[in-house]
């Protein structure tokens, strides 16, 4: 289980996008979204079997529009324009993904989180926007999964958070000459990855038994 209180005081100390108001809206969808990493975790859900796509959806739509009837209301075009091309779009959707995804299984777990991350940034982007964060929710999963504490981004792994997902989001994996490019890229993810993992970001045995007793 994920320390949800501990990831939230780590967001909060990052900087604010501009175009978020006070009280950090960002934040808070973007720690709604670990709950339901931890929550897929726990229930034993994948997000990387076919039949799963739609809880990897829903990360997009969490980090996006948070849990609110209300905004997922007022974002529903939105919402429907992102599962019409996820499901739609054979070069960039769930197809090739998943297609994607079973072939790179095979993979040590910080290897498999630090693709899916490149693959879910770089060009085709899996969704219409808010790739980065779904990647880092699904680079947690994985993570996760191995026992291992969530991708946490915290003040001073943020600088290179950002280059790399920026340097990502540049390659078009689609052509042989940027397939070099984009390993050095996960390479670097991978070190990324390790060097943010902290164990401070997973609940203590006590609070794991509180969270089952409740």
């Amino acid at each position: 289980m994920f320390d949800l209180d501990a990831i939230d005081l780590t967001l909060g100390e990052l900087p604010t996008p501009p175009h978020e108001p006070v009280g950090g809206d960002t934040r808070r969808r973007m720690v709604e979204g670990y709950g339901y990493v931890d929550y897929l975790l726990a229930s034993g859900q994948d997000p990387f079997v076919y039949g799963g796509s739609g809880l990897l959806l829903e990360m997009n739509h969490l980090v996006l529009c948070g849990r609110s009837p209300e905004r997922r209301a007022e974002f529903a075009r939105h919402i429907e324009a992102t599962e019409r091309r996820f499901y739609g779009d054979p070069l960039c959707g769930a197809d090739a993904f998943y297609s994607w995804a079973a072939q790179a299984r095979h993979l040590a777990p910080t290897g498999y989180a630090a693709r899916s991350f490149y693959h879910i940034v770089s060009t085709p982007q899996l969704f219409i926007e808010g790739n980065r964060r779904t990647a880092t929710l699904l680079a947690s999963y994985v993570l996760g999964r191995a026992g291992s504490p969530p991708l946490v981004i915290d003040t001073e792994t943020f600088p290179t958070y950002v280059s790399l997902s920026a340097a990502s989001k540049a390659v078009d994996r689609r052509r042989l000459a940027s397939s070099l490019h984009g390993w050095f890229l996960v390479k670097r993810l991978q070190r990324l990855i390790t060097r943010s993992g902290n164990t401070r970001f997973l609940a203590s045995r006590a609070t794991r038994l509180d969270k089952m007793r409740d």
